[in-house]
């Protein structure tokens, strides 16, 4: 798994061969007292660490005791001290002073109870000073709360390492995606950039762990890589090696496996389905995603004919245009999934930008240029990185309204379960936050088997559904009812799942290509996802639902890691 490689290779590439190399991987996700966490794969990431040479200790969900315990390992006398790496993800409480890593037992702690329950992050620290070639950190959680008393506050407080110590502050996932570039010989300055992660010390943003790869390793590369396309043996997994090692040593025999395949039956029904949809479809959008698939089948030059009608060169831009404005969005480097967030963003807020598919083409520009005029900016059709994050805030802020106004007309409607009222906001929300509950419990009037009446059976009801609609539904009717004090409780827990399917999501970084692809296969599945146009509508979130519930997967409405695999393992049914 590449996270586990990442995390083995971050330090020992400058290490002496006699230095001892130790880590300690910790993942606290199932906290008594506290929203669930998801985090990395504690036991692959440990086993594969251990496989590299690193003396490893590791735990799941340790309560405090325990994990005091396991950190003892760091303060074992070492005279060639080799890398460091000490991996936390869990809940963090701090005042003024000290962080505390807590345990799962943690229960409402106030500043004097802190130490008991949890390990201060200060000793840890000191414990890992001396690494050679360096100690790294990395501490991952998210924004959800704990509980605990006057004193104290959630999260990581303000942390001062000691020398050699670098920390790594942010989401697991981001955590993981840092140390990827650690691995290909980036700098903790580069490795750390964006927002969603923090680096302790700054100065130690010139440090580079890891040195560049050297012309062997990219030679290992390579033929693992072929290994990987020869056991799979599909095109997909051959035009993957080629776009990574388009010269490779294998490149020539990969090309004609691929040919070999291209003249198989199962691919040249693969390229007449794919272009009855692009011509069925006839957008833009479906004829390059063939073209993607198929930029030699039977039909490319077809497909790129309608390809240039359906794309007209743009009309020249007026002298008047000033040059400032197309260098700052040039200067932004925004790729085509960033273009594609711009154009949902514009979307969201009712400007018709067109397709997402990540090409700002004029109805784009009008959009932008339309917004710009609304909000009182000059008007360019050109944007900036402020724009670019106010756009962001706008549609943020649009959905929260929108999230809010459904959760009304259901209170005021189908909360109740009568099935005038369950319509009604069918009507008006068919693809709202509570549709699938709704139409569950009209499937069920005529029998009575799903449309519950009363505290318990209401209750019972909830939790067979298991989602968070239905635990509203039920704190909708009882707010006060007997079984109130849990359902809030697992509300909670399902929340934090959502948003941390949500942050996994946006990890990923899917391009409109990819989500078409998703959306397609959503289709194929039968959950109904809408048009196929690389962005993600209420529709879609509303099959993605379907799908993870159909599959028994975690039901979020998001793309996961998961749900990708279930999506995959269908297509190879």
């Amino acid at each position: 798994m590449r996270i586990a490689a990442v995390l083995l290779a971050a330090l020992v590439g400058a290490a002496p061969a006699w230095a001892e190399n130790r880590a300690v991987i910790i993942g606290n996700a199932d906290y008594r007292s506290a929203p669930d966490l998801a985090g990395s794969d504690t036991m692959a990431l440990a086993k594969a660490l251990r496989e590299a040479g690193f003396t490893t200790q590791q735990g799941l969900d340790l309560e405090a005791r325990p994990l005091r315990r396991l950190l003892e390992s760091l303060a074992r006398a070492d005279a060639d001290p080799g890398a460091r790496i000490v991996a936390l993800n869990g809940r963090f409480l701090h005042d003024a002073e000290e962080t505390w890593f807590m345990g799962t037992d943690a229960d409402t702690p106030g500043p004097a109870a802190a130490g008991g329950q949890g390990v201060p992050l200060s000793l840890v620290m000191r414990l890992m000073a001396g690494g050679d070639p360096g100690a790294v950190l990395i501490l991952g959680t998210d924004a959800q709360q704990m509980p605990h008393r006057p004193g104290l506050e959630n999260g990581i407080g303000a942390l001062r390492p000691p020398a050699g110590v670098s920390v790594v502050t942010g989401p697991p996932e981001a955590g993981a995606r840092a140390l990827a570039r650690l691995l290909d010989g980036a700098t903790l300055a580069q490795a750390s950039a964006g927002r969603a992660l923090s680096l302790l010390p700054e100065a130690a943003g010139d440090l580079r762990p890891v040195p560049p790869r050297k012309a062997a390793d990219a030679l290992a590369d390579d033929r693992d890589a072929w290994a990987e396309a020869a056991v799979a043996d599909t095109a997909l997994a051959y035009r993957d090696y080629l776009a990574r090692f388009p010269q490779g040593i294998y490149a020539a025999d990969a090309r004609d496996r691929l040919a070999q395949i291209g003249r198989a039956p199962g691919v040249r029904h693969a390229d007449r389905a794919a272009w009855s949809l692009a011509a069925a479809t006839d957008t833009a959008a479906a004829y390059a995603t063939y073209l993607k698939q198929f930029p030699a089948g039977p039909h490319a030059g077809a497909a790129r004919k309608r390809l240039a009608e359906l794309r007209p060169v743009p009309p020249a831009r007026p002298a008047s245009q000033p040059a400032s404005a197309v260098a700052a969005e040039q200067a932004l480097s925004l790729g085509p999934a960033g273009r594609a967030a711009v154009q949902r963003h514009l979307s969201r807020l009712g400007l018709q930008p067109g397709a997402a598919d990540g090409v700002f083409g004029p109805r784009t520009r009008l959009a932008i240029s339309g917004w710009q005029r609304a909000n009182g900016l000059a008007v360019t059709g050109h944007l900036t990185g402020p724009q670019v994050r106010m756009i962001a805030e706008q549609a943020e802020g649009r959905a929260t309204e929108a999230a809010a106004q459904d959760r009304a007309f259901w209170r005021q409607s189908g909360a109740s379960g009568d099935a005038g009222g369950l319509r009604a906001y069918l009507d008006r929300y068919p693809q709202g936050i509570h549709a699938e509950a709704a139409r569950r419990q009209l499937a069920g009037a005529g029998t009575g088997q799903d449309a519950p009446h009363g505290d318990e059976a209401t209750w019972r009801w909830a939790r067979r559904q298991g989602s968070a609609a239905a635990y509203e539904t039920y704190l909708e009717r009882f707010p006060s009812g007997i079984h109130a004090p849990a359902a809030r409780e697992r509300l909670a827990t399902l929340r934090a799942g959502v948003e941390a399917a949500r942050r996994e999501e946006a990890g990923l970084d899917l391009t409109p290509a990819t989500r078409r692809l998703i959306e397609e296969r959503l289709r194929a599945a039968g959950m109904q996802p809408g048009p196929a146009e690389g962005e993600f509508t209420e529709e879609t979130r509303a099959a993605l639902r379907r799908y993870q519930a159909a599959r028994n997967l975690r039901v979020t409405g998001y793309v996961t890691r998961q749900t990708i695999s279930g999506l995959l393992a269908d297509v190879l049914r």
